[in-house]
C-alpha cells in the first residue's frame, strides 16, 4: 500500500485575530494525516512574510515528497503560497478550518480561486482539526497524487503484439509517456523465446517443482510446466535487469498455455503483468497496484444477474495464486487450445474495485465501480471473480455504453473509486464513477 509523503506547512498573517495557536494546530493537523497512513514532511517554521516564504520553499525544494499541505490558520496573502508552488511544482492541499474572526475559510476560497485561473492542481478540504472526513479527503487525493508521482519514470516492458481483432487494445507509447510519464519498452516474442531457450532445464524444473508444490492437483504436462518456467525466468531476468514495473505481453493466440504461469507468478511477486497485448490494461494494473495489498485480477465482464445485481468475470487461468479461495488452485491446461498449463481457481470473497481504461490522444478515460465479491463456483474455466455491484447495473451498463469503454476490466481488492476519481483529475483525463454520481 502506498504511504504518501505530504509537505505540510501553515500560513497566517500577523495582523489577523487568532494566529497565536497556529503552533498547536500545525502539530495538531499533522497528527490527523500521519494517522490517515501519509508520511509527513513539516516545514521548520510558518509562512508569515517573503522571508519565511523562501525558506519553507527552499526547504521543500530539497525533499522527496508527492504533494503539499497548505493549512490555513488566517486569512493570509495569497502570493506567498503562489510562489512557493512556482518553486516546488506538486499539487496542493488547501485546508480550511472554522474560525469567524480568523479567516481562515475566506484565505482558503481566495487561494483556490486564483490557483485554478492559474491552472494550478490544487484540492480545496474544509474540516475542524479533528474531522476524520476532512482527513480521509486530503489522504485519498495524496494517494493519488503518489500514483501520478510514481508512474512518472516507471517503465514496462511490452513483449510482442496486441492480439489481431482487438483494435481498442492499440495504443500510442508516445501519449501514454505524455500523460502517465510511463516508458514503454519493446520486445519481440522472438527475443523472449530466445532467451528461454538459453535458460537451464535444471532451473525451470526446480521452478516448475516449486509451482506444482502449491496446487491442489496438476492436471498438465510437466514438460509444458518447465516450458512455462523457462518464460518466468526469462522475465524476473528482465524484471532485475531493467528496472521493469509492470509488463504486458501479446500471449494470445499464439502462446496459449505458455504464458499463463508467468503472468500469475509475476503478479503475485508485485510485477503487475497483463496480457492479450493489451498495455493499457497492465497501466491500469500498476495504478491499482500501487492501492492494496493483493494483486490485481485481470478479468472480462462474462455475465451479469440483474436481479442479484452481480457480475462474473474471469479470464483464462493468469490470475495470482493468492486471490483463490479457500479451495487453492489447480494447474491445468488452458481452455480453447486445450494444451499447456494455467492456473484455475475461483477467487476469494473481499471489497473490490472493477476498473476500465481505454483510448489514446485526447481520449483516454476511466471507469470504475465498487462492489463486494462473493464466493463462487468453477462457473469459467479460468478465475471466476463474483462480485456484488453497489450501484444497480443498469446505471452502470449505461455509463460504460456511453463512454465507450473496453471488455478488459481489472478488479483490485479495495474500494477505491475515490482515488481513481482524483487521478483522473490530476492527469487530464476523463473518469466516469457510477458510484459517485449515484445521487
Amino acid at each position: 500500500m502506498l504511504s504518501p509523503s505530504i509537505g505540510s506547512y501553515a500560513v497566517y498573517e500577523p495582523d489577523e485575530e487568532g494566529w497565536e495557536s497556529w503552533e498547536d494546530q500545525f502539530e495538531q493537523i499533522n497528527a490527523a494525516l500521519r494517522a490517515a497512513g501519509l508520511t509527513v514532511v513539516a516545514a521548520p517554521e510558518p509562512v508569515t512574510d517573503t522571508a519565511s516564504m523562501e525558506r519553507v520553499a527552499a526547504f521543500f525544494a530539497g525533499q522527496a515528497i508527492d504533494l503539499l499541505h497548505a493549512l490555513i490558520i488566517t486569512w493570509s496573502f495569497d502570493h506567498y503560497t503562489i510562489e512557493i508552488l512556482q518553486r516546488v511544482m506538486l499539487p496542493l492541499v488547501i485546508r480550511a478550518i472554522p474560525g469567524i474572526r480568523t479567516g481562515s475559510l475566506v484565505g482558503a476560497q481566495q487561494l483556490n480561486s486564483v490557483l485554478f485561473d492559474l491552472d494550478v492542481t490544487c484540492k480545496l478540504v474544509y474540516g475542524a482539526l479533528t474531522s476524520a472526513e476532512a482527513t480521509e479527503e486530503a489522504a485519498i487525493y495524496a494517494r493519488a497524487c503518489a500514483i501520478r508521482r510514481r508512474l512518472r519514470g516507471a517503465r514496462m516492458a511490452v513483449v510482442g503484439r496486441r492480439t489481431e481483432g482487438m483494435t481498442p487494445t492499440a495504443v500510442d507509447e508516445v501519449e501514454i509517456l505524455r500523460v502517465f510519464g510511463t516508458r514503454l519498452l519493446n520486445y519481440g516474442l522472438d527475443e523472449i523465446l530466445e532467451m528461454a531457450a538459453q535458460i537451464e532445464p535444471a532451473a525451470a524444473a526446480a521452478v516448475w517443482e516449486r509451482i506444482a508444490a502449491g496446487a491442489s492437483a496438476v492436471m498438465s504436462r510437466t514438460e509444458h510446466g518447465i516450458s512455462s518456467a523457462r518464460n518466468y525466468l526469462v522475465f524476473k531476468d528482465m524484471v532485475a535487469r531493467l528496472g521493469l514495473d509492470a509488463i504486458s505481453i501479446g500471449s494470445y493466440p499464439k502462446c496459449q498455455g505458455t504464458m499463463c504461469i508467468p503472468i500469475a507468478w509475476l503478479n503475485e511477486e508485485g510485477i503487475p503483468t497483463g496480457c492479450e497485448g493489451d498495455v493499457n490494461a497492465s497501466l491500469s494494473m500498476l495504478i491499482l497496484s500501487m492501492l492494496s495489498d493483493a494483486p490485481v485480477h485481470f478479468g472480462e465482464m462474462l455475465a451479469i444477474d440483474e436481479a442479484e445485481n452481480t457480475i462474473v468475470t474471469s479470464h483464462c487461468g493468469c490470475g495470482s495464486p493468492s486471490l483463490a479461495d479457500e479451495n487453492g488452485f489447480i494447474l491445468h491446461p488452458v481452455r480453447l487450445a486445450h494444451d499447456g498449463v494455467c492456473i484455475r481457481y475461483s477467487a476469494r470473497p473481499g471489497p473490490v474495485t472493477f476498473v476500465n481504461l481505454v483510448g489514446r490522444k485526447g481520449t483516454y478515460r476511466m471507469c470504475a465501480f465498487q462492489g463486494e465479491a462473493v464466493r463462487t463456483s468453477m462457473v469459467f474455466e479460468g478465475n471466476p471473480l463474483k462480485f456484488v455491484m453497489q450501484t444497480p447495473f443498469h446505471r452502470i451498463w449505461r455509463d460504460v455504453a456511453r463512454g465507450g469503454f473496453g471488455h478488459h476490466w481489472m478488479t483490485v481488492y479495495a474500494h477505491v473509486a475515490p482515488e481513481l476519481d482524483e487521478f483522473c483529475r490530476l492527469v487530464g483525463i476523463q473518469g466516469i464513477f457510477p458510484d459517485l454520481t449515484a445521487g
